[in-house]
């Protein structure tokens, strides 16, 4: 069974040779504070950061936790739907959750976003940009629609962009209520390392991180995402072998848009609905491919997502593809 349903990357970019020579330079008997500040250096480079705004968790999951834990009293909100785990951390410490719904095409009004923060006043406003599930690139004027209104209730707007090197340069909001978070389990293909970064300033940097461990990351995942980051020409060429991959995919689902509707996609993965959205799922699924249904929620049952798969599949998944078309039409 190929897997379609997590959106990481079908293969890792570090090769054997890269694994080996890490393990043997890790100093596994000492604190990784050494290979910590590199991979900072190395990352605030890379993505032109502040060095001094960036911090590091096991993965971008443990950041959207301390954010709830140490932002969250007034309450939390988010779109519906957006990334589940927003709610579910939420859930856990017993704060208060607001959704804004989305239109039934999957887009969202931010003006009515804007009001229910008025209304209800939440601490934060989680929001995924480019959009889990449905892999949107929402507009730079949204964002910065969404930061003023979270700054005119004091609150924080946090903006996850997991998915954020695979979406065109785009204007982000700053400020001391501005929150962004990033991971390497996406285009980097490193999700089995588990390492989230943060980038704020001001207060919020400073709340967020004052619950943070003092060595959070462990000298292996370091040493092996450092010699990665340390590597440009080999990341520039592992960027744009993901994104073939993206645009493959995209390709691949674009044979039946007569059948289903087809979101945009700035991620790794592709996003279907409609009536026939589960019926191409399973259909997959009992050909060897694996995609992502949310059977627990009702908004979402007419819904599939699909990330990538690598080069050796393409060809039979496309076939497939055709091939359940053409038994529809």
């Amino acid at each position: 069974m190929i897997s379609m349903d997590r959106n990481t990357s079908p293969k890792s970019p570090l090769t054997k040779d890269m694994i080996n020579k890490a393990v043997e330079q890790a100093n596994i008997e000492t604190y990784s504070e050494e290979e910590l500040e590199k991979f900072k250096t190395l990352y605030a480079k890379r993505n032109r950061f502040n060095r001094n705004q960036i911090e590091v968790a096991n993965g971008s999951d443990e950041w959207i936790q301390k954010i709830v834990m140490t932002l969250g009293q007034s309450g939390v909100m988010s779109f519906k739907p957006d990334f589940f785990m927003y709610q579910v951390y939420t859930n856990q410490v017993g704060i208060r959750f607001y959704s804004v719904a989305s239109r039934g095409d999957f887009s969202f009004d931010f003006d009515a976003a804007v009001r229910a923060i008025q209304d209800k006043k939440p601490s934060v406003f989680f929001i995924s940009n480019p959009h889990n599930p449905t892999g949107v690139l929402l507009p730079s004027y949204a964002m910065k629609q969404l930061a003023d209104a979270m700054k005119a209730v004091g609150g924080y707007l946090v903006i996850d962009e997991a998915y954020g090197e695979f979406a065109l340069d785009r204007e982000l909001p700053t400020g001391d209520h501005v929150i962004i978070l990033r991971t390497l389990s996406k285009v980097y293909g490193l999700a089995g390392l588990r390492i989230g970064i943060a980038i704020a300033k001001g207060e919020a940097f400073d709340k967020i991180t004052k619950i943070n461990h003092p060595y959070p990351l462990n000298s292996l995942s370091l040493v092996l995402a450092n010699a990665l980051l340390n590597d440009e020409e080999k990341l520039d060429e592992w960027f744009n072998y993901q994104k073939e991959l993206h645009q493959k995919l995209v390709d691949s689902f674009e044979i039946v848009r007569r059948h289903v509707r087809i979101k945009p996609s700035h991620t790794n993965f592709v996003f279907v609905y409609g009536d026939k959205a589960k019926d191409l799922y399973n259909y997959l699924l009992e050909n060897g491919f694996k995609g992502r249904v949310y059977e627990e929620d009702q908004q979402l049952s007419n819904v599939a997502r699909f990330s990538i798969v690598d080069e050796t599949a393409v060809d039979e998944l496309r076939a497939l593809i055709t091939k359940w078309g053409e038994a529809n039409d």
